[in-house]
């Protein structure tokens, strides 16, 4: 009875520790609503299967993808490092173009030039890819240094427009920082343009919830920025009688977005790196127990399962158009979904050390 007594005791007093304890963050109450149901363009038929794997084990990711004019493809990793792929099937290639940072290098765009520019954790930077050089174009805007430069793309005047997904949250290569920002729920993110000659930056869109992908308008008067932890697409309007404003174009999407290109003739496409989960929910759903469960570490709580990613094609007005599903969890979380001139769509992975092709089936 002692010992019984002894064991009930040395719990309750590391049930009290645990209790007292200060947490790392202060989570908001957020009623998520239920998403909609996967039906229609929505239907989970599994067409990411016939997706061609690229350099599948010799890089670490592929957070974002961009098909350079000598046919090469360049992909993002977490290293921070910019690298080229050549070659064909079973013989891939893959060398280190540049190395502007050690924290994690993420969105991939070409600008008007020729020169590729990198959305890194903690700067906007461009790289000559022939030759390796690289400049940094931007740290901070409003006075707050970069802690989670995202995605990006470029206006037709060539301003680079792209998202802070978390300035409190700051990514770093080891932590999954981004669980503690989804976690606490409040809006630490924002949309940035930035003039690359100058060097000057401007907030367009504070007190985003994890903003993420951005998308120039295919006509150049908008830009669109997806929030990932509200499942929502914006588009905040350059020109026109709405200049300045910020319009909602879909809201409740079927996944977890991530980023976001347009081809260029209207249609958008976004990489869902999961299906909504239903843990995230009841986080969101439940603050005080979603404090109390972060001050665990971050492999205990963070278990949301396999991931069950897609590609969701919209229109520019948010009407959902198709769908690519990943049936078997190869390409991990989607980061990114990148359609060419082609018609194929190149599909980088935040988690897998691979990046994919996959052609889209003719109507």
């Amino acid at each position: 009875m002692r010992v019984l007594l002894s064991v009930f005791g040395a719990i309750l007093a590391l049930l009290l520790i645990w209790f007292v304890w200060p947490a790392q963050i202060d989570p908001a109450y957020w009623d998520e609503p239920e998403p909609p149901a996967l039906t229609g363009v929505l239907e989970p038929r599994g067409r990411l299967a016939d997706a061609v794997p690229i350099a599948e084990g010799l890089i670490t990711n592929s957070e974002d993808v961009a098909i350079g004019p000598d046919g090469a493809i360049y992909a993002s990793q977490h290293s921070g490092a910019v690298v080229r792929i050549t070659g064909s099937e079973g013989n891939w290639q893959v060398e280190t173009v540049a190395q502007p940072t050690n924290l994690p290098a993420l969105g991939l765009i070409w600008d008007h030039e020729g020169r590729l520019i990198l959305a890194a954790s903690d700067g906007i930077y461009r790289i000559d890819v022939e030759t390796g050089a690289h400049e940094t174009l931007a740290t901070e805007a409003g006075g707050r240094p970069f802690g989670f430069a995202d995605d990006l793309d470029i206006g037709p005047d060539g301003t680079i427009y792209f998202s802070e997904a978390s300035w409190k949250w700051a990514n770093q290569p080891d932590i999954p920082t981004y669980l503690f920002d989804l976690a606490e729920n409040r809006p630490y993110g924002a949309l940035i343009a930035l003039d690359p000659d100058t060097g000057e930056t401007d907030i367009l869109i504070d007190d985003m919830y994890f903003a993420n992908g951005v998308a120039v308008a295919a006509d150049g008067r908008s830009v669109f920025v997806l929030e990932t932890f509200r499942y929502r697409l914006s588009r905040y309007w350059l020109e026109g009688p709405q200049a300045g404003m910020v319009e909602i174009v879909a809201d409740n999407l079927p996944g977890s977005p991530d980023g976001v290109l347009g081809d260029g003739e209207g249609r958008l496409y976004i990489a869902m790196n999961t299906q909504r989960v239903p843990l995230v929910a009841y986080l969101h759903r439940n603050p005080f127990i979603t404090r109390m469960l972060t001050k665990l570490p971050h492999w205990v709580w963070a278990q949301a399962g396999q991931p069950t990613a897609f590609v969701l094609v919209m229109d520019e007005e948010g009407n959902y158009l198709d769908s690519y599903h990943d049936p078997d969890g190869r390409f991990g979380f989607l980061a990114n979904a990148v359609p060419d001139a082609n018609g194929d769509i190149w599909l980088g992975s935040l988690t897998e050390g691979l990046v994919g092709r996959y052609t889209p089936p003719t109507e």
